[in-house]
């Protein structure tokens, strides 16, 4: 299981939502740390919680005006790609095909740059 602070996990001991707050080492294995309400924290190991929700940030200015510019790059690639297919005289779908190739391509880099830079996973 892979968590990241701020997700929020089910604890099988008696179904109190909380929180990550924390991973750590032990020797019996790996502890997760987790906020309940009341702001008490408590402790346990992965096998004993259920993830039921992961932690997102809202895109701020910046990520959204990256998001949009990515889009128009995206659909330039696309139209860009599919016109020099035209341009040498390909078939239809040959066409199609290098302009959703083109999309995707700009598409694919956003997503990874994004998951790069996103919140960082601990294995459990």
């Amino acid at each position: 299981m892979k968590l990241a602070i701020g997700d929020i996990v089910r604890d099988h001991r008696d179904m109190a939502l909380g929180s990550v707050v924390g991973v750590a080492d032990h020797a019996d294995g790996k502890i997760v740390a987790f906020c309940v309400s009341g702001d008490s924290v408590r402790v346990s190991g992965p096998e004993g919680l259920d993830v039921v929700a992961r932690h997102t940030r809202p895109l701020t200015g910046m990520r959204r005006l990256t998001a949009r510019i990515a889009f128009v790059i995206a659909l330039l690639a696309s139209f860009i790609s599919g016109i020099d297919a035209w341009a040498l005289s390909a078939d239809w779908r040959f066409v199609l095909v290098a302009a959703v190739g083109g999309y995707s391509t700009v598409a694919f880099a956003y997503h990874w740059g994004n998951r790069l830079i996103g919140p960082r996973r601990f294995r459990v």
